[in-house]
């Protein structure tokens, strides 16, 4: 969808081609493109002169001698073509075709049929809607504080505020991800938690997205092209919108995809912390580390607790799960209580990396969204322990403010692991599935547990909040 910078740019350009220009006729090929009387729209530009393009917001204004104002809005596709010379038939997505007193031509077209023409008056264009809808643009807001008391009336994400033109006109999905990026603001935080600091924070880098992405053209996103033979230059400046899984380029970390009002929404979960969420604490480490007894000890003092592993064992009673897991596994992973046969499935994904990808695509997102419904309805003073032996791989710890890595000697792990109802060697090869090295890089702490439980106590209080 074009946004401000697109119009804007657009509008540039077209000044130069048309203003001076008599309007000979104009042809209407979609009559909804036209708000009001098709018929009186082409009636009363025909033999005016335009004089002069504006924008306000999203809107183009053009401005035409005896004081008529037609406005003209893209919406999702629209887009301008003009042509030196008429054309004898036009593309099937024209909507509406001005031809000028020297044979040029100027046609709207829009393959999605969105876009909306409105006549109007210069003495009335901006106190009548739609214009009058809308709110101030980021560069020309000098005090916060009026808009400050509207967030604080409303609880909905920050993003879907931005997104409201009544609020701030001009930022549309893809510069509001750039803003709340440089402004260090996770999208779902409730607007009435925006502070005035940072709210001048949003208006100001605002401000300089949208000047940025002016002087770049705007941007050309898939489909969209602002105007014929235009590219907008800004998407390789982008820094979120479209950066799903490509590291932050602020702190490495791999960006996320989330949707906020049913729009896609790219931020970094680790620059971007989401304030309305609880403290949480993620614990990860290879099987028979000790995980259990750092989950308890969170949960005596207080802390909500989660075991990956309880999860996980509900979600294999889920009838939507079961049908997947026996579509990748085969009938032969039920057993004879029609249930499903977990060690089967161990000893498949230990000798078979394609189907362990397949089962963590099955189970990881499932567990993700459990998680995630827990943390929503927490209060926000609650603390909540994680316990998740693929905590990284699953990605929880986007969710997490810390994480522990439960380390352990090999002998101690071996006895601890011989206690277990798995064979030692099933459990060994299990655990060659983790990446040690890595996930200690990644933890906010790491844990010796190859001693007694008062030594790892001892190790858990300097951390506990």
């Amino acid at each position: 969808m074009p946004e401000l910078p697109e119009v804007e740019t657009i509008k540039n350009i077209l000044a130069k081609l048309v203003i001076g220009k008599k309007i000979l006729s104009v042809e209407i090929f979609n009559r909804n493109t036209i708000e009001g009387d098709p018929f009186d729209f082409a009636k009363t530009l025909k033999e005016k002169t335009i004089s002069k393009l504006t924008r306000i917001g999203k809107f183009l204004i053009f401005h035409l001698d005896e004081e008529i104002i037609f406005l003209s809005h893209l919406r999702m596709e629209g887009k301008y073509f003009y042509h030196e010379q008429m054309l004898e038939t036009y593309d099937k997505h024209a909507c509406v075709v001005f031809t000028f007193s020297d044979h040029s031509a100027l046609e709207y077209n829009d393959t999605r049929k969105f876009g909306l023409m409105k006549l109007s008056s210069a003495a009335t264009y901006q106190t009548s809607p739609p214009l009058s809808n809308l709110g101030p643009e980021p560069f020309d807001i000098k005090d916060v504080k009026p808009l400050l008391s509207k967030l604080a009336r409303k609880t909905i994400p920050i993003k879907a505020v931005l997104l409201d033109q009544t609020f701030v006109a001009g930022l549309g999905n893809i510069y509001v991800d750039e803003v709340l990026y440089l402004s260090l603001i996770h999208p779902e935080t409730p607007a009435d938690r925006i502070s005035e600091s940072q709210l001048k924070g949003i208006i100001s880098n605002s401000v300089k997205v949208l000047s940025m992405a002016i002087k770049s053209g705007g941007s050309t996103i898939r489909s969209y092209h602002p105007s014929q033979g235009i590219d907008g230059g800004f998407q390789t400046q982008l820094n979120a919108y479209g950066k799903e899984n490509l590291p932050c380029p602020r702190c490495n970390h791999g960006m996320r995809k989330i949707f906020v009002g049913g729009r896609g929404t790219t931020f970094c979960p680790r620059c971007q912390k989401n304030p309305s969420l609880p403290y949480v604490i993620g614990i990860t480490g290879p099987i028979g580390s000790g995980k259990s007894s750092v989950l308890s000890f969170f949960g005596e003092r207080g802390y909500h607790t989660l075991s990956g592993d309880t999860i996980v064992k509900n979600l294999y009673h889920d009838k939507k799960v079961q049908e997947l897991i026996i579509k990748l596994f085969g009938n032969n992973v039920v057993d004879e209580s029609g249930n499903i046969d977990k060690r089967f499935i161990i000893d498949v994904i230990i000798a078979d990396e394609y189907k362990k990808r397949g089962l963590e695509k099955i189970l990881h997102p499932r567990v993700e969204k459990a998680v995630v419904e827990t943390l929503k309805k927490a209060h926000n003073d609650d603390k909540i322990a994680i316990e998740m032996p693929l905590l990284f791989e699953a990605k929880l710890d986007d969710y997490c403010d810390e994480t522990i890595y439960v380390d352990i000697e090999d002998s101690i792990q071996a006895k601890r692991l011989a206690e277990r109802r798995l064979p030692l060697a099933t459990l060994r090869a299990l655990n060659t599935g983790f990446d040690a090295l890595r996930d200690k890089e990644k933890a906010t702490y790491v844990v010796d547990n190859s001693s007694s439980l008062s030594k790892l106590h001892k190790q858990l209080k300097r951390i506990l909040r």
